[in-house]
């Protein structure tokens, strides 16, 4: 997974940089369909915005926030982020496996009682 993190009219310090990644991979990381991530941190007067963007394997999700402080603006993007992509994965993720392997387990066991 490759994250990128670039500035709209200014330069992101390495701090920025690193807390960003570091954030975007702790969420990240139990999904492995996810190509690359972009974060854009963008100041206007006293508003600082950040947006998230992410490409994978049929996913393109983009989330951002705006707040008085960049790091603020950060966290509530990568939650929205966070949010939109479990959501994406609980709806593609098959949630009946568990039940047919159930099921299975139960048709075996009424076998072996009629045996």
């Amino acid at each position: 997974m490759e994250i990128i993190v670039s500035g709209r009219h200014l330069s992101v310090t390495e701090a920025v940089k690193n807390y960003a990644k570091e954030k975007l991979e702790a969420i990240l990381e139990p999904y492995n369909k996810i190509g690359n991530v972009r974060v854009v941190l963008d100041v206007q007067k006293t508003h600082c915005k950040a947006e998230v963007i992410v490409h994978g394997k049929n996913l393109d999700v983009e989330a951002d926030a705006e707040s008085y402080d960049m790091l603020e603006s950060i966290d509530a993007a990568i939650v929205k982020i966070h949010n939109q992509i479990s959501k994406h994965f609980d709806k593609i993720h098959d949630h009946h496996k568990q039940a047919k392997e159930n099921e299975k387990i139960k048709t075996a066991e009424a076998k072996a009682m009629e045996e």
